[in-house]
């Protein structure tokens, strides 16, 4: 069992709404972000500067420097906002697009520029999995950690899709991140994630990825022990278990 096991040693958390971080208990947990430069921060997406201040808030947390740390970065939908605007200019035959939209369209914008700002010479990963991208995600960082690494930093994120995309959503632009190690830090320890098969995904893509995240750190928040989804109820179901907070 004690293979298995990874720690928890640092939690990070942003939201675009004030309202919404304040009724998830998290007062204070904006989406500014000290690390982005000023010049990226006029043209980079909302799922960008989420993802960044909560990766910010994991390093601190941990008392770690982020360019120490290879990274895991993994969103259902990425740049979603920029990829529709660049789809609804195609559409309008509104050319020439704008070169920078272009530019921040690719699914590893954000992994990219926060190895670029914070000068990591480290592995840096973008994966996505729609509802399964959290605990992926974390699958991943559990296998990273097991081969190649004692530490690294995984940050979930998600921005508000367009109600066209994905009509009648309840998702909402916001970050998770969490430094992960496998060796005997302080923190909280969670096992290998794994999947159960249900057959039932009526409410599948009503229901953010991050909000399992969310999910997670509210147990390790409450010092809760036992087993904790880690992705929206569907077809298939992922788990973790929280050993001890």
């Amino acid at each position: 069992m004690a293979s298995d096991l990874l720690r928890i040693i640092g939690t990070g958390i942003s939201f675009q709404d004030p309202e919404i971080a304040t009724e998830f208990g998290y007062q204070g947990c904006d989406m500014q972000a000290e690390l982005l430069p000023t010049n990226l921060k006029r043209r980079t997406s909302v799922a960008t500067k989420t993802a960044f201040a909560a990766a910010e808030r994991a390093c601190r947390n941990a008392s770690i420097a982020p360019s120490e740390l290879p990274t895991i970065f993994t969103s259902s939908l990425g740049e979603i906002d920029i990829t529709d605007r660049l789809c609804s200019d195609i559409g309008r035959d509104n050319y020439p697009l704008s070169p920078t939209r272009f530019h921040n369209s690719v699914h590893n914008t954000a992994s990219g520029y926060w190895s670029i700002a914070v000068g990591s010479a480290h592995p840096a990963m973008a994966i996505a999995g729609y509802q399964d991208s959290f605990a992926l995600g974390l699958l991943e960082a559990w296998c990273q950690i097991k081969c190649v690494t004692n530490q690294l930093l995984l940050v979930c994120y998600e921005e508000t899709p367009p109600e066209l995309l994905l009509p009648n959503h309840g998702w909402f632009s916001c970050a998770v991140a969490f430094v992960l190690s496998g060796v005997d830090k302080h923190g909280c320890t969670i096992s290998r994630p794994y999947a159960t098969q249900h057959g039932d995904d009526t409410q599948y893509a009503l229901s953010s990825p991050t909000l399992a995240a969310i999910d997670l750190l509210k147990a390790i928040k409450q010092n809760t022990t036992g087993v904790i989804r880690i992705s929206p109820a569907g077809a298939t179901e992922w788990f973790t278990q929280l050993v001890a907070a």
